[in-house]
């Protein structure tokens, strides 16, 4: 849901979020990289942690 609402900031913001000097354009380059991390993905950290939880060796596909 942030990155849906970064998303929307971007779009209403106009064309000058695109220059690298502006701070949404920081904001959305920023939100997207934490985004992409395999720990903020919801069904990738219930993983990791049920295999934990079951004394399990972390999968290495999953990280």
């Amino acid at each position: 849901m942030c990155i849906e609402a970064v998303d929307r900031v971007f779009e209403v913001a106009g064309g000058s979020c695109w220059f690298s000097d502006n701070e949404a354009q920081r904001l959305f380059r920023d939100s997207h990289m934490t985004a992409a991390h395999a720990y903020t993905d919801y069904d990738v950290c219930k993983q990791i942690l049920g295999r934990s939880l079951m004394g399990l060796e972390p999968d290495p596909t999953m990280v």
